[in-house]
């Protein structure tokens, strides 16, 4: 062979060679993780069936370091690398914990799961409960102590679930383990059941929202206690879900308002609460229309331009209008949530603060709220069954309320001795099923045609 046919042949045997090493190279670079280099999540499925020892029972242990919220609060305070340090630091104490032998996987930011060999997979194993004391006290990053809230949780190894199966019901655990008393839980199928039926819920509601027939307000009336007259009435959002059956709005609503779907949700009942009392008016009953915000609306820049523009393209007078929030809502932006209720009131909106008492109710802050109404929260109030039931906190919180300028609205009103009571002790409004319940729209029409005319 002439000398440039052996060039090129050494040219192309060099050129396999090197594809070859760079095809294992890149292979071997996209199953470690960058951070700790142990073996990923792509490792573990890989190496999931060599869990499967003849006649030896393992259990999966899922750890996680913290929750997000947490985590995140350590990259605003700490910055990036230390919270890679932080990671990487527990990455080295949970591996000095588990038995020599024991492969660690590094499977997302904060988790690490390992194949722990057992006599009873349905016990926790010692080392589950050595890692979780381990991990009680803080973790000294480059001289900082960090506390971890770690989470250990804990699946049987089952082949026929699957890595993934197996993975997700591991994490599932470990989020569990958090409200255990001691740090530790097995993969529950009920909590597991309630974590799906929440992700279903929240896959599904973008698809209520356009549906014609599965979300609807009903309106419950607002009466004035002295003179009897229903004055307004509180849009209540229902969901009828075509397979899950009603939805209480207590279950999906918080669900909601942890995603971007508040948004459109809060929307979606904003433009039919107001297109409904603008049918109400034009039959001749002069209401005024709550409608609830969630404090994640109020701390978006802008919700009170929207809010306005709904109500004069509804071709509704402001003072047509109520907001109602709740406590919560000044925990979260507070700055921005008070300057949007201040703007919304001088606009003539009455604004509403709901489920008084509810929360931890701090009445030094009474005096600051942009607020017209306070409604006190219906555990206040459903003790009142007859006379002599203890009224002491209902007596004082109504007395400072009126006092500071609030017209006060007890929610929960369920009995004739609890309406006239509430009466007497000055309470200027209120709703409960004494007087009616929540009802579709054209049953509330119904109600106020029957009602004696004030």
């Amino acid at each position: 062979m002439n000398e440039p046919a052996r060039q090129a042949d050494d040219t192309t045997s060099h050129g396999a060679a090197f594809s070859h090493f760079e095809a294992a190279f890149l292979s071997q670079l996209g199953r470690y993780d960058h951070v700790t280099r142990l073996p990923n999540r792509l490792q573990f499925i890989d190496h999931f069936s060599d869990f499967a020892r003849p006649g030896q029972s393992a259990v999966l242990m899922l750890v996680t370091l913290a929750d997000a919220k947490h985590y995140n609060e350590i990259l605003r305070a700490l910055g990036m690398a230390f919270a890679e340090d932080f990671v990487r630091a527990g990455a080295d104490l949970l591996a000095s914990l588990l038995p020599s032998g024991t492969t660690l996987y590094h499977v997302s930011v904060l988790s690490f799961i390992a194949a722990v060999p057992v006599d009873d997979p349905e016990r926790h194993p010692e080392i589950a409960q050595v890692i979780a004391g381990a991990f009680a006290g803080a973790i000294t990053v480059n001289a900082i102590p960090i506390k971890s809230q770690v989470g250990v949780g804990l699946v049987p190894f089952d082949l026929e679930r699957g890595a993934a199966e197996s993975l997700r019901a591991a994490l599932v655990a470990a989020q569990d383990s958090r409200r255990s008393d001691n740090g530790v839980a097995f993969y529950n199928h009920q909590s597991d059941a309630a974590h799906l039926r929440a992700f279903r819920i929240l896959a599904d509601l973008p698809q209520a929202m356009a549906a014609p027939d599965q979300l609807m307000l009903h309106y419950q009336p607002r009466i004035e206690l002295q003179t009897g007259r229903c004055h307004g009435a509180e849009a209540l959002l229902r969901w009828n879900h075509p397979e899950l059956g009603p939805i209480p709005p207590a279950e999906f609503i918080p669900l909601a308002e942890q995603t971007a779907l508040i948004g459109p949700l809060t929307d979606w009942v904003m433009l039919r609460a107001m297109a409904q009392n603008r049918r109400f008016l034009d039959a001749g009953h002069d209401l005024r229309m709550s409608i609830n915000a969630s404090p994640v609306n109020l701390s978006e820049a802008g919700f009170d331009d929207v809010l306005l523009y709904r109500c004069d393209a509804a071709g509704l007078e402001p003072h047509h209008i109520e907001l109602e929030f709740t406590e919560g809502t000044l925990a979260t932006n507070s700055a921005r949530a008070v300057l949007q209720l201040g703007h919304l009131r001088d606009a003539g909106i009455d604004v509403a603060l709901d489920d008084f008492g509810s929360g931890y109710s701090n009445l030094s802050y009474l005096a600051r709220i942009p607020a017209d109404v306070l409604k006190i929260d219906q555990s206040f109030v459903r003790p009142l069954q007859e006379p002599g039931d203890d009224d002491f906190l209902l007596r004082h919180v109504i007395s400072i309320a009126t006092g500071l300028g609030f017209r006060v609205c007890a929610e929960g009103i369920e009995t004739a001795h609890a309406y006239a009571h509430l009466r007497e002790l000055g309470c200027a409004e209120g709703q409960g099923y004494y007087m009616a319940r929540p009802m579709p729209a054209e049953m509330l029409s119904q109600w106020l045609d029957a009602r004696p005319k004030a």
